[in-house]
């Protein structure tokens, strides 16, 4: 029998320095590694070794790195054109294109409607010389956006930040199969107050603690800011073993770091794992009512012609996300607004052709349906989970108002638990259900105030598993800097020993003694402004702490207290401000977007956080002379960048 023939070995090539002179390839080839080439246009490394340099040829090939070398053919005949204009109305020209770009990322424009958008301003404006001139395609404002906008925003970041301390946070999400991570930054600055920036977005397959780490670290070292303190790591879940929290303090040396829980999650989790010792699990009820109606028009009409024999209007069933925090409440009461209709329907279909989960729910009306002044043992779980979720419904909402601060996070928690507390103690379920429970049989009376009794202590146990109520905890401790009383000294001797933050106690006292004197009248006057304006815009009044702050030090020289305030103000109460980014993400990179690459989705993000401008004042801001660097290096068309000796490479 005849032996197979082996497979012939094949010869492994390595990268040759004489191939970076070839004029086809030597403006943007570099040598990467012995076996691998890096088109410094395309920014992209690929590998020679079983290629050879085919493999550099099939690259110079590709669809995107020709459209990449055009645009820059295009840059550099725009270049030699511009010497010969005058250079004040290519400024003009260029700060208009500049303009129209940002504006494109604030309001989330694809790059083809900018595209469509520029060629019709000559028609608009036929007397304007600047709009004529005009010339911003989906090429050129990718490059102003990526090469000028982002990396000066971020660069204004860094410099904001300069040595305050800060916090870092971040989170994960999906886009398709790739992992994103934003890092975020927050830190007090005595003249603006509250201030959140972006320095980096990455993608990362490898969701491990450890990796995560490393990626913060890298990040910090890129943009200057690993000298800086920092002072609170921010996240959604923390570990007990091994987290990025705990990474994050071997790898930076941080021994004090402060863990920055999201609290607006804590309060949902307390009321899921509370809402899991109940006999009847009202969640998935909700669940199951929205499925059965969410794909089918016919269920739809159907369920319309009860709403109709009622005579009541029909709403639509709502939708329950289980981890979005404020959904269940709204679900649940717009369930309770439609259940006689709901009840109806389901009972009128026979347990046959109803979910076992819903017809829990009704087995005890299948003969006939409850009345208002009726209410069954499954009915009243409805009922109690309604009302108990109102409770942590308006928890969550102040929790992620924009407003919040750490300072407050103890007095709201502490409220929360009273709540629950007292609620256990009196033996309260909401006035509904008390009415209607004294109408049951004993034995579901038992068992609906042992289930509610477990459900309260199962929440009360979780709230203060993950909330530290202790008086010596960083949330008692920090408190008093949300300025309801007057502040004083032996409590900021003591925060400051927690924090270990070195201050001079005699100047502190001194400091103490004057804010306290003019706080009366600061908040006074700030609260008249606050009121005034939410009155014009009709909202709810609301007095911001940290503003209050800002003025202290705006009357006063205060440097100790500034110390305190700078730490603990950059502790994050909660994650909202990232699940913002992923929001804010989800509606630039929509599917219709199918061209973006991370990096543009980067550099996008970058321009409208780091930016705190509106349109109207960026157009102003480039006429100032912080901008004429900006605007220098869009003329030029050139990549911007902070020279290598700079602290804060961008």
């Amino acid at each position: 029998m005849a032996e197979p023939e082996k497979k012939k070995s094949r010869r492994l090539c390595s990268f040759k320095d004489e191939w970076l002179q070839l004029p086809e390839y030597r403006n943007w080839l570099t040598k990467a590694s012995e076996d691998s080439g890096y088109c410094s246009i395309c920014r992209v490394q690929f590998t020679v070794k079983f290629d050879s340099v085919k493999a550099i040829k099939h690259h110079a090939e590709t669809k995107g790195h020709r459209i990449k070398v055009q645009g820059q053919v295009w840059s550099s005949t725009s270049n030699k054109v511009s010497i010969k204009t005058d250079n004040a109305k290519e400024q003009h020209i260029c700060t208009a294109e500049l303009l129209l770009t940002y504006h494109g990322v604030k309001h989330h424009h694809s790059y083809r409607s900018q595209d469509c958008g520029n060629k019709l301003y000559h028609s608009i404006f036929p007397d304007s010389k600047i709009a004529s001139k005009i010339h911003c395609g989906m090429t050129k404002a990718e490059a102003l956006i990526e090469t000028v906008l982002a990396p000066h925003s971020l660069k204004l970041a860094v410099q904001d930040i300069g040595s305050t301390p800060f916090s870092m946070a971040t989170d994960a999400s999906n886009k398709g199969n790739t992992v994103l991570f934003p890092v975020a930054v927050r830190y007090f600055n005595k003249d603006r107050g509250l201030c959140m920036s972006i320095i980096d977005f990455f993608e990362d397959a490898d969701e491990t603690s450890e990796a995560i780490a490393n990626n913060l670290r890298n990040c910090l070292q890129n943009s200057g800011l690993i000298q800086n303190k920092i002072v609170a790591y921010g996240a959604v879940n923390f570990g007990e073993n091994k987290s990025v929290f705990l990474h994050l303090k071997q790898m930076l040396d941080l021994p004090n770091l402060v863990p920055g829980y999201c609290s607006a999650h804590i309060v949902h989790n307390t009321a899921k794992h509370g809402l899991n010792m109940l006999s009847y699990d009202v969640e998935y009820l909700v669940i199951k009512v929205f499925s059965e109606f969410s794909s089918s028009a016919k269920n739809i009409s159907e369920l319309k012609e009860f709403f109709d024999f009622m005579e009541t209007e029909y709403l639509e069933i709502l939708h329950q996300a289980p981890k979005r925090f404020l959904t269940l409440f709204t679900a649940v009461d717009r369930l309770l607004k439609d259940w006689p209709a709901l009840k109806s329907y389901f009972v009128n279909k026979g347990e046959e052709d109803v979910s076992r989960a819903v017809w829990a729910f009704l087995a005890e009306q299948e003969d006939t349906v409850s009345d208002d002044e009726t209410v069954t043992l499954p009915e009243l779980y409805i009922y109690f989970v309604h009302n108990i979720m109102s409770q942590f419904n308006n928890t969550i909402k102040v929790l992620e108002s924009d407003y919040i601060q750490v300072t407050e996070l103890y007095a709201i928690f502490n409220k929360l638990r009273r709540e629950i507390q007292n609620r256990q103690e009196k033996g309260f379920y909401g006035y509904k259900v008390t009415q209607f429970l004294k109408k049951l049989p004993l034995n579901e009376q038992n068992k609906f105030v042992g289930d509610a009794q477990r459900a309260y202590t199962r929440m009360l146990q979780y709230l203060e598993k993950w909330f530290d109520f202790s008086e010596n905890s960083f949330y008692k401790l920090c408190a008093p800097l949300n300025l309801d009383e007057p502040l004083q000294l032996d409590k900021l001797c003591a925060l400051s020993t927690n924090l270990n933050i070195q201050v001079n106690i005699d100047e502190l006292f001194t400091e103490m003694c004057v804010l306290n004197d003019v706080l009366p009248i600061l908040k006074s006057s700030i609260n008249d402004a606050e009121s005034t304006q939410c009155q014009q815009q009709e909202r709810h009044h609301q007095i911001n702490v940290s503003e209050v702050w800002v003025e202290l030090f705006k009357c006063c020289e205060a440097p100790n207290l500034l110390r305190i305030v700078q730490h603990v103000f950059a502790v994050p109460p909660s994650n909202a401000f990232v699940e913002r980014v992923f929001s804010v993400m989800k509606n630039l990179w929509a599917d219709e977007r199918t061209r973006l690459q991370v990096d543009m989705v980067k550099a996008e993000l970058f321009v409208h956080f780091n930016y705190k401008m509106t349109c109207a004042e960026f157009a102003g801001f480039l006429q100032t002379g912080v901008a004429k660097e900006l605007v220098a290096a869009a003329t030029n068309d050139q990549k911007f960048q902070l020279p290598r000796t700079s602290p804060c490479p961008v």
